[in-house]
């Protein structure tokens, strides 16, 4: 029995910090984020006399500083999942079924991590300032809730005229090197030689180091080793100041019309013997614009749910995961809806022969520095394929005689 083979990648699991969402004070939170101006000093000061007419060294010019307070509010979603209903008497009947349950259940462990990494990417997307389109116009849009349509499958880019016009270039990148830098994307640390975080696909970064050899041999193989300077990045190449990720499962899209982008996705369930399989998507691999993230770990924080007790009369099951750990449950009596015709079926449990898996997520994010992340929307294609022929058309064919046994009988 053979197993499935997962290329699933988890990389914003642990892109930023993460904390409980405080239970008991509601599903949305306020909080404030300070400024302080920046000095406006020309560098002319008044010059000093001490004079007894001149009042300005008792009582000189003064300049004045200021300040903001900026009001956010972030909150929480929460989505589960569950498996169709088992029943223990069918499968005590079925050849293997012990080591097909351990398949599946494996599975689900693996798929819980890709939910959950999925939906913090989107979220940060949603919870962006302006969307970046690559192109020599170096334009953006406006981020907002009503641009992302039918259940966030589609993006509104507000017409034709928002598409990217490029495929992702290091020009593109190294354009707004400044931008992330006076916007503190090191901290009060002004770094010219700082790396900055992309993520980007394979075809995408090996594309860019062929076009930019030169800025490639910054840097050795050993950088990305274990120990080696680039290794806490967790990135498998550098070009130039960035330092490129690998999202194995990048957003990508297709343009449908007046603007607005449908989300493809890289895998389509098709139906086998036995239910579904996944299958890789031409249509993702063909895909015709795609999202890469510059990201900064400070930029936000991930707050996921708590159960916390509410008294300690009161026996609620405290001890439930919202991170997508899938659990058993076989209650005496419950209900369980047919996604393919929305009935919903009743199952009386008394047996306990009956019972399915459940994962439960929950969830928000605390977008606090948008202004040093970037969300770039650039044009794409898989790999180009050309045909490389030999020096000669038609060289001279040489054939083997590849008999192996003697002649029976002699000349005569």
């Amino acid at each position: 029995m053979a197993r499935d083979r997962f290329p699933w990648y988890y990389g914003y699991l642990n892109m930023y910090p993460q904390s409980n969402f405080p239970n008991f004070l509601g599903t949305t939170l306020h909080w404030n984020k300070i400024h302080v101006t920046r000095p406006n000093d020309t560098g002319c000061w008044e010059a000093m006399d001490a004079d007894p007419c001149m009042t300005a060294i008792c009582d000189p010019e003064r300049l004045y500083t200021g300040w903001g307070v900026e009001d956010f509010t972030f909150g929480k979603y929460h989505r589960d999942y569950q498996t169709p209903v088992f029943c223990y008497d069918q499968l005590r009947h079925v050849t293997e079924a012990k080591q097909q349950l351990s398949a599946i259940v494996d599975g689900h462990r693996k798929m819980s991590k890709s939910i959950m990494s999925d939906f913090i990417k989107l979220l940060a997307i949603r919870q962006s300032d302006v969307i970046h389109l690559a192109g020599s116009a170096n334009t953006s849009v406006t981020v907002t809730p009503g641009m992302f349509l039918n259940n966030c499958t589609k993006i509104d880019l507000g017409g034709t005229g928002f598409l990217p016009t490029s495929e992702l270039t290091m020009e593109y990148l190294d354009n707004h090197v400044e931008d992330l830098q006076y916007n503190g994307y090191f901290d009060s640390e002004f770094m010219p030689q700082g790396v900055f975080q992309i993520t980007s696909d394979i075809t995408t970064w090996r594309r860019l180091a062929n076009k930019n050899p030169n800025l490639t041999q910054m840097y050795t193989s050993a950088d990305f080793n274990k120990g080696g300077k680039m290794y806490a990045f967790g990135v498998m190449r550098a070009i130039g100041q960035w330092a490129l990720k690998v999202d194995e499962e990048p957003f990508r899209y297709q343009h449908i019309g007046e603007g607005v982008l449908q989300r493809i996705w890289p895998y389509e369930n098709q139906a086998i013997t036995i239910g579904k399989k996944p299958v890789f998507s031409e249509a993702y691999k063909n895909a015709r614009y795609q999202l890469y993230h510059v990201y900064n770990r400070a930029a936000r924080e991930v707050y996921v749910g708590d159960t916390a007790p509410v008294n300690n009369g009161m026996d609620f099951n405290v001890s439930r995961n919202l991170m997508g750990e899938w659990s058993w449950k076989s209650p005496d009596y419950f209900k369980a809806r047919d996604p393919n015709t929305g009935e919903v079926c009743e199952f009386q449990n008394d047996k306990k022969n009956k019972g399915y898996w459940l994962a439960e997520f929950e969830a928000g994010m605390r977008t606090i520095y948008p202004e040093i992340e970037m969300w770039i929307l650039a044009l794409r294609e898989p790999q180009p394929i050309f045909n490389e022929k030999p020096c000669s058309d038609e060289p001279e064919m040489v054939y083997q005689d590849l008999l192996a046994y003697n002649a029976w009988c002699g000349d005569e």
